[in-house]
């Protein structure tokens, strides 16, 4: 346990990490905890209660300080006697200033997050950046950062809210919609510090960026995926029972180019592709039919964290077509007929005088025995 002075009605008593007030004595005279406003409150044992007003501030070895007048008073800060901890309940943030489970405070905070994935927190409109960084399994905002003097363990901080997708349509970018929109720093929204992906081995979301402090982190979405007509990917993330995510739908609309089918799924974030578009690869088996000289290609991929499969249809009725010496495809998708010219993503190896598919209209009558990674 550790103490501080604050002086109360004209004498200067000690605070102890424990939640008692003691006089110069060492007698107790009351127990003190915070209020909504973030002063310090003192409930005397003689009946009453008094509020101090102090400043609450993170330094730059993530310990949080108290200071009264300007004048620093109190660090809260890890020892070998006991670790301080940090959580949320609900967005506010819990101070165990000594860790030993006896005693807690409560402070009102804002929060914002920097571009290089710090957590800024305001306390009474003074902001502090926590140097840590986001990493989680099982789809939370989880924060954490370690007392940069002793770090021993992280802290962690786990958000309540939903994740939305930002505006945009080259990047998958995620910003988190806290319960009350309200304890978000407008200059510095909750977004996160990268782009998401797909994991082809999960199919679903995954942050994956540099943190410059702390290496590589990984914040993993849980839930299930489903790709619907017109290659509009669907993630929805599952609500978190012992965390703070409810449940949130993520949609991003895609375009499908031939030449990034090879086995798995490769897809242009975008409507049309632009030298910023995002390329995202979604974890499968392509499947190809022959009947009567056409294809029909599908797609079979996992639709969630979970398990269990589902089929989507890429391209039906499609044919292989020499024009003026250039070779095409037609095909089927969404509905609509499709042509594209193929002739610089085939090589000399893929042509056979026996078997595979006929090319229409090649006076050399040649055949194609695979396409883009796929055989037959």
């Amino acid at each position: 346990m550790r103490q501080f002075p604050l002086e109360v009605v004209g004498q200067v008593c000690n605070f102890d990490t424990d939640g008692r007030v003691l006089d110069t004595a060492a007698n107790v005279i009351g127990q003190w905890s915070t209020t909504p406003a973030n002063q310090i409150r003192v409930t005397q044992s003689l009946g009453g209660t008094v509020d101090l007003d102090v400043q609450w501030t993170f330094n730059a070895s993530n310990q949080l300080t108290i200071s009264q007048g300007g004048k620093p008073i109190f660090t809260v800060l890890n020892t070998v006697e006991g670790l301080a901890r940090f959580q949320l309940r609900k967005n506010v943030l819990i101070v165990d200033p000594d860790g030993d489970g006896d005693f807690e405070f409560a402070l009102q905070c804002r929060y914002g997050m920097k571009a290089d994935g710090n957590l800024v927190v305001s306390i009474n409109g003074v902001e502090s950046t926590l140097d840590g960084y986001i990493e989680d399994s099982k789809s939370r905002f989880r924060f954490q950062f370690f007392d940069k003097d002793l770090a021993n363990f992280p802290s962690s901080l786990v958000f309540s809210g939903q994740w939305e997708r930002k505006k945009g349509d080259t990047e998958i970018r995620l910003h988190f919609k806290l319960d009350d929109p309200a304890l978000e720093i407008a200059a510095t929204p909750l977004d996160l510090p990268a782009a998401v992906r797909v994991d082809p081995s999960r199919n679903h979301l995954a942050l994956v960026f540099q943190s410059a402090s702390h290496g590589e982190r990984r914040l993993q979405f849980l839930g299930s995926f489903e790709i619907k007509p017109g290659f509009t990917l669907v993630f929805k993330i599952d609500d978190v029972k012992d965390g703070g995510v409810h449940k949130s739908r993520i949609e991003v609309q895609t375009s499908f180019e031939w030449d990034a089918a090879k086995g798995s799924l490769s897809l242009v974030v975008g409507r049309e592709r632009t030298p910023t578009s995002q390329v995202i690869e979604v974890g499968g088996a392509l499947q190809v039919q022959l009947k009567n000289g056409t294809l029909n290609w599908t797609f079979a991929y996992r639709k969630s964290t979970a398990g269990g499969q589902s089929v989507v249809t890429i391209a039906t009725a499609l044919e292989f077509k020499f024009d003026d010496n250039r070779i095409t495809i037609e095909y089927l998708q969404d509905g609509k007929t499709r042509r594209l010219d193929v002739t610089g993503k085939l090589v000399e190896e893929n042509f056979t005088v026996s078997g595979g598919v006929q090319i229409a209209n090649d006076p050399g009558g040649r055949r194609l025995k695979a396409f883009v990674g796929v055989s037959w």
